[in-house]
């Protein structure tokens, strides 16, 4: 699903994307999926992993191609870029065009530890003009989320831009999860009062900038926010609990014959239940339950055969808020 470059030079493995956990099923079958993610003690991904919402804006698209998204926005930031040289390949970069808007999700949660705890890449870099250096910069709001549905937007201050993305460069040559070195905006849930989350909202901001020729950011190119990627320099382990300390509700696929398989679930307590899945743009192709459930575990039947081949995402609801998401690809 990710075709983005990893970072450069060796980083520790709990620094790398995790490598997919493959489960074969019996010779003969017409498919084999392969699953990304089963359950909660995977390894911990840093990096986005779906498009849960793109709502683009006004003007240009750059990156928008299906060739380009959704996997220029998934994955770590581009290497090649620098202060001083951004990346403008459409690749690894999206617009969100004057005042759009881009919901990514983490299978991996996103824990608050001591530092900042995520990082927003993009493609602002500086320049100098009249012997000074300054920086061109299209800022994005940032608001976080648990669920999926109800987000916390970092504070932000309109004239200096601090608190938004967009404003800081990339350094592509350095590790993503360093804080010190990679470059870009960096967050802390601890000051939006979160202690997890697995869902980022980034808004472009610029017409703060373009809007008021006084700004002293502005400048008369500047177009939207390019996002090149969101990574998460605190990654839930597979000993973490999300927020209550309750483990996370599990949601896998077990495999049958004749071109079926099996979604499992388990949920807590009594809720109503949406079973759906989706692909990586954040539409829906199927959903699969919408009822009321007692506590405990549940099974419900897919037809596999009738998923063309690619990748693809389920998603547990209660009650109206995201569970669980687990990715899967099909493949012949």
């Amino acid at each position: 699903m990710n075709h983005k470059p990893s970072p450069p030079n060796a980083l520790p493995s709990r620094y790398s994307p995790p490598a997919p956990i493959f489960r074969g099923v019996a010779a003969g079958l017409r498919r084999l999926f392969l699953l990304l993610a089963m359950t909660a003690s995977a390894i911990a991904q840093h990096h986005a992993d779906t498009v849960v919402m793109f709502r683009p804006g006004t003007g240009p698209g750059i990156g928008r191609q299906p060739a380009y998204f959704p996997n220029n926005v998934l994955g770590f930031p581009d290497t090649s870029a620098r202060p001083t040289v951004p990346s403008v390949n459409p690749a690894q970069i999206l617009s969100l065009g004057l005042g759009g808007e881009i919901v990514l999700g983490f299978r991996t949660p996103i824990v608050d530890r001591a530092g900042a705890d995520f990082t927003v890449f993009e493609n602002a870099f500086h320049y100098n003009l009249g012997g000074k250096q300054r920086t061109f910069a299209e800022p994005a709001t940032v608001a976080v989320s648990r669920d999926g549905v109800s987000f916390v937007e970092f504070p932000f201050d309109s004239a200096t831009l601090v608190g938004c993305a967009g404003i800081t460069p990339t350094d592509g040559r350095a590790n993503p999860l360093d804080p010190a070195q990679s470059g870009g905006d960096h967050f802390d849930l601890s000051d939006v009062g979160m202690d997890s989350v697995r869902f980022i909202r980034l808004r472009d901001a610029t017409a703060i900038v373009i809007n008021n020729p006084n700004h002293p950011f502005w400048d008369p190119t500047l177009t939207s926010f390019d996002l090149d990627a969101v990574v998460a320099i605190h990654a839930a382990t597979p000993n973490d609990t999300n927020i209550t300390g309750t483990p996370q509700p599990a949601l896998a696929l077990r495999f049958g014959t004749g071109g079926e398989a099996r979604v499992t679930f388990g949920i807590r307590q009594e809720a109503h239940v949406r079973v759906a899945i989706w692909n990586r743009l954040g539409q829906q192709v199927r959903q699969l339950a919408d009822r009321r459930l007692s506590a405990g575990e549940h099974s419900i039947s897919l037809a596999t055969d009738s998923l063309p081949l690619g990748v693809w995402f389920l998603s547990l609801e209660e009650e109206g808020r995201i569970a669980a998401t687990l990715p899967f690809a099909v493949a012949r």
